[in-house]
């Protein structure tokens, strides 16, 4: 299967969270899109798109810190079905190193994120 759509769509993601850019964000989540974590207090962390587009808005682009190293990588792809995938991608924001779980479906030609896990380690 043709994984272009998908990669077009994680660089978006890449550049969108390393611009803190809310708009870019929001094209690449579907609207029905939760983002799920391991909260600080131990719980689950579950957010609905739009306060995640707010929170990824809120932070201050890695473009303005010349010290701030770009690092993302497209770990793996894999297709579930013909409208559905699983994206591994690894990402740096700030001085945490960010492993997400995406999962994606195609609607009417269009990819985007259904579901987000992520996991993040500190360096």
């Amino acid at each position: 299967m043709d994984t272009t759509a998908i990669k077009e769509l994680l660089q978006l993601y890449f550049d969108a969270s390393f611009e803190s850019d809310g708009e870019k964000m929001a094209k690449v989540f579907h609207d029905a899109a939760h983002i799920y974590g391991h909260g600080g207090d131990g719980d689950l962390a579950d957010a609905p798109k739009a306060p995640f587009v707010t929170m990824v808005s809120s932070f201050p682009p890695g473009s303005s810190d010349p010290a701030f190293v770009r690092d993302d990588e497209i770990l793996s792809i894999d297709f579930t079905g013909e409208n559905t995938a699983i994206a591994r991608v690894r990402l740096r924001m700030e001085n945490i190193v960010f492993t997400d779980v995406l999962s994606l479906i195609c609607i009417g030609g269009n990819w985007s994120v259904i579901s987000k896990l992520y996991s993040g380690v500190p360096i």
